[in-house]
């Protein structure tokens, strides 16, 4: 097993999470990651903010890579797969077209729509499976927002999904001296943090029946203070 990965058992299943903010589902050879926000440094190119070269597909290697290690037969993006409104016939959108096929013989893409796609019809292959609002694969139920996409039975199915970004934060008095991607259980679900590498954090205070992993140095170990 990669050194730095967390063992998580739930609903008599273990899964695993990676310092490389995905999470493992071993017996099902699923990798699962959340708000990839793919074309965000094109969007934010496009309306003169510099950004930093070669992030999106940094990314794409690490998800390959992730599928590679794990021996992968399926990929599921938990929503915010792409950042906006995509603009066909880019260098950027060509290239990301490409991955997807590409992935897409090799393992199932599974894709839960998130807030932030919108207008990405032209990018789904038949090899990309996308889902509106959550898909379920008992016993978990895989959505983009818990609060947006909640269901009658959300209380008896464990959920795991995206949308917050959640980061842990040690402070020092008031100065914050550490800041990291983590993951948040909640009572009845997993959030995972954002995987994209150009994307910000919401920062989660562990509280009574909560539990965070701080995705450090070391890899992935549980906080006990904020």
């Amino acid at each position: 097993m990669t050194s730095g990965i967390w063992p998580l058992p739930i609903c008599g299943e273990e899964l695993l999470l990676h310092p490389d903010r995905a999470v493992i589902w071993p017996r099902c050879h699923t990798v699962v990651v959340a708000d990839t926000h793919f074309g965000k440094s094109s969007y934010f190119g496009r309306h003169g903010i510099p950004v930093p070269a070669g992030t999106e597909e940094h990314d794409r290697d690490r998800i390959e890579r992730l599928l590679v290690s794990h021996n992968a037969r399926r990929l599921v993006i938990l929503g915010d797969f792409l950042h906006s409104a995509t603009i066909e016939g880019t260098t950027e959108s060509d290239r990301l077209k490409a991955w997807v096929e590409t992935v897409g013989k090799i393992v199932e893409i599974h894709v839960v729509a998130g807030n932030h796609d919108r207008g990405d019809a032209w990018i789904r292959p038949r090899a990309l499976r996308w889902w509106n609002s959550h898909w379920t694969e008992a016993p978990f139920r895989f959505v983009h927002d818990v609060e947006r996409d909640r269901c009658a039975d959300a209380e008896s199915i464990f959920t795991l999904s995206g949308h917050v970004h959640p980061v842990f934060c040690l402070r020092q008095g008031r100065k914050v001296v550490v800041r990291v991607p983590a993951f948040w259980q909640h009572a009845s679900g997993l959030v995972l943090p954002s995987f994209g590498s150009f994307t910000g954090g919401f920062a989660v205070r562990p509280t009574a029946g909560h539990r965070l992993f701080a995705v450090g140095p070391r890899g992935v170990e549980p906080c006990e203070k904020s």
